[in-house]
This record gives structure tokens, C-alpha cells and sequence, in this order.
């Protein structure tokens, strides 16, 4: 309990983070649902999706690149303090790609603060070139993020961090959030609606690793 209230990126901190980090993610779907441009969409769909709508988009950004985003860096924290009590080097890696893929949705809100409020209808090649480069980087975080979860995993065995149902969730989100990273970093649409079903595994298991560093010592 000591241990825990010393460090405030874990305990109650990572907690509250893993559930803020899925508040964000549905809010944010929720603020631009059907609002924003998708993988696949052509340059001039884009930029006129932002300009049509650039509030909801704004709003998805700050809530899924921002918000979000620093949730994933306080689990990451979280682990890597959990990490160094425990002398485990798997949680270490996993705390580090926390951390990764925090600062890889930072760049993708940059990105959108850009794109959002310049974009014209009259010259989208701008606006559709940072969309995609928002996209790609989504693909790059991807990857950190099945590096966080089968880390994390690695990281559980005998029951140490996550319970056998979160690590089973766990390794199905590193294999299905892969394929996504792939579909996202080369803009295939063919492998980027496997988002559907990575995207619930990991606001589900990014809330049960938060929880699981607020009840371990």
C-alpha cells in the first residue's frame, strides 16, 4: 500500500487512466460518428469532411489523440514502476511501449490540429497528405501497442499482473491490433476494418491492466 502511494502513476493513478483512456476513445467516436473521413477516402473526400464538420473533428482528435493519449502514458508509467519493484523485464518493454504509442497519438493530434483548420476544398492534396500521414502513424502506434500487450503478458506469468482471462484477451489484441497496424500503416482497406475488432479489445484491456496495477503491490 506504501508502495503504491508514493508513485503517482500508479495505484488509483493507472486506474483512473485505463478507464479514462476508454472514456475518451467512445466519446471521441461518438463526437464525429459518420463526421470524419475514413482509410481509402480520396483527398478531396477529406478535406471537405473537414471543413464541412471541423468541430466534430477537432473534438475526436483532442479526445482519442489527446486524452487518450496521456492515459497511455500514465499505464505506461504505471508498469515501469511496477517493473522496478519486481525486477521484471518484460513489464519494463511493456511500460516503454505504454509509452510509445502515448507520444505516437500526440504526433497524430499534431497532425489533425493542422489539417483540420486548413483544410480547402479548393487545394485538399495538403490536407489529404496529413490525413494519411495521420493514418500511417496510427499503423506505427499499433504495433506499440501489440508490443504493450504481449509484453504485459510475457510479463503475467503465474498470475504476477493480469489474470488468465486479461492475458488471453491480451494476445488477441497483439495478433488482431497487428494486422491493423499493417492495413493502417500502408493504407489497405482491405486490412483496416480489423480495427473493429481490436479497437473494444483494447479500451477492454487497457482498462483491466489499469485496474490490475492499482491491486498489485
Amino acid at each position: 500500500m506504501t508502495a503504491i502511494a508514493k508513485d503517482p502513476a500508479t495505484g488509483v493513478t493507472a486506474r483512473a487512466a485505463g478507464f479514462i483512456h476508454a472514456a475518451a476513445w467512445i466519446l471521441g467516436l461518438a463526437a464525429a460518428w459518420g463526421a470524419t473521413p475514413e482509410a481509402g477516402d480520396t483527398h478531396v473526400g477529406i478535406t471537405t469532411a473537414y471543413a464541412d464538420r471541423p468541430v466534430q473533428a477537432m473534438a475526436q482528435a483532442l479526445l482519442v489523440h489527446g486524452v487518450a493519449a496521456v492515459s497511455l502514458v500514465v499505464v505506461g508509467s504505471g508498469l515501469l514502476d511496477w517493473a522496478r519493484r519486481t525486477s521484471n523485464t518484460a513489464a519494463r518493454m511493456a511500460g516503454w511501449a505504454g509509452r510509445v504509442a502515448g507520444a505516437l497519438a500526440f504526433v497524430q493530434l499534431v497532425l489533425e490540429l493542422i489539417a483540420v483548420p486548413g483544410a480547402d476544398p479548393a487545394s485538399p492534396g495538403r490536407t489529404g497528405a496529413l490525413f494519411e500521414a495521420v493514418q500511417r502513424a496510427d499503423g506505427v502506434k499499433m504495433f506499440a501497442l501489440a508490443a504493450l500487450a504481449a509484453a504485459a503478458c510475457a510479463a503475467s506469468q503465474h498470475g504476477t499482473l493480469l489474470r488468465r482471462w486479461e492475458v488471453v484477451i491480451g494476445w488477441v489484441l497483439a495478433v488482431t491490433i497487428t494486422a491493423s497496424g499493417i492495413g493502417y500503416l500502408l493504407l489497405s482497406t482491405a486490412l483496416t476494418p480489423t480495427a473493429f475488432i481490436s479497437l473494444p479489445l483494447l479500451l477492454i484491456w487497457i482498462a483491466a491492466l489499469g485496474a490490475a496495477l492499482r491491486h498489485r503491490p
